[in-house]
């Protein structure tokens, strides 16, 4: 998933962030150190997150998203309860974009607290507090009991606003990288992008049809157009398998991004 550094260039201070969203991430409820919390014992949480889907509607100035997130505990001995939170990572820049948040549990609709935290970016393990070490988030938070012997699904909706540069153009990201902490690698990830106000040339993909110079464009939706499965006009559908978002790199971000307007600097 993509992340943000603090060495910005002069002409770029002026870019309105964009959003950064990510998948439950397991969180550590301390400092560092090795105090076992919530079941989260070493780099990974027992829980395996067996599959994810997401859906994703990007709009003209917003967008908006369905996680379904399906949940597997490797403790044999009695239920795993983990503290479960979406991360709406931000920098000074970008307060928190999040305006809406639905939470569920098996169906059943949760209340969700917003605290803050932040993302060791070696080691994608999150922790609550206030640390200059690693990326700060607001975490939307929910408790979560898992037992032994069946799946718990989890369901996050909500609307975040699209970033928007000088440059004219429009994003929305969302991160598997938070996912690195559960425990193995995610077992399958869907993800459902349908365009609303958008055409598919709207978007800039370094492997298609070069709109913009290179040099002016700077930014590409990611991953490139070859490894999407356009369904129709406006839909398109991306699928990985078996992956750890923790390493593996090219599974880490879906970037949505548009071409920016040539002579706006």
């Amino acid at each position: 998933m993509l992340f943000r550094t603090t060495l910005f260039s002069t002409a770029l201070l002026a870019v309105i962030i964009a959003p950064l969203r990510a998948n439950d991430a397991s969180i550590n409820l301390g400092a560092h150190g090795p105090e076992p919390v919530g079941e989260f014992r070493g780099e990974e949480s027992v829980v395996r997150m067996v599959s994810e889907r997401i859906d994703i509607t990007f709009g003209r100035t917003e967008t908006h998203v369905h996680c379904r997130f399906v949940f597997r505990s490797s403790k044999v001995s009695g239920d795993a309860v983990q503290m479960l939170g979406f991360p709406d990572f931000h920098t000074e820049a970008d307060t928190g974009t999040i305006h809406s948040m639905v939470s569920r549990v098996d169906g059943r609709e949760v209340p969700s607290k917003k605290l803050r935290g932040w993302q060791d970016l070696e080691t994608s393990k999150c922790h609550l507090g206030n640390s200059a070490e690693g990326a700060t988030a607001d975490f939307y938070t929910i408790t979560v009991t898992f037992p032994p012997d069946r799946d718990v699904v989890v369901e996050r909706e909500y609307i975040a606003t699209n970033g928007r540069s000088v440059m004219g153009d429009t994003y929305f990201s969302y991160t598997t990288r938070t996912g690195g902490s559960w425990k193995g690698t995610i077992g399958k990830a869907e993800f459902h992008v349908t365009l609303d106000g958008w055409k598919l040339d709207d978007l800039a993909f370094e492997d298609g049809e070069q709109k913009v110079d290179p040099r002016q464009q700077r930014k590409y939706a990611s991953p490139n157009l070859s490894e999407w499965k356009v369904e129709a006009p406006g839909k398109m559908s991306l699928v990985w398998t078996n992956f750890e978002p923790a390493v593996h790199h090219t599974r880490q971000n879906i970037h949505l991004q548009t071409w920016c307007v040539p002579g706006r600097e």
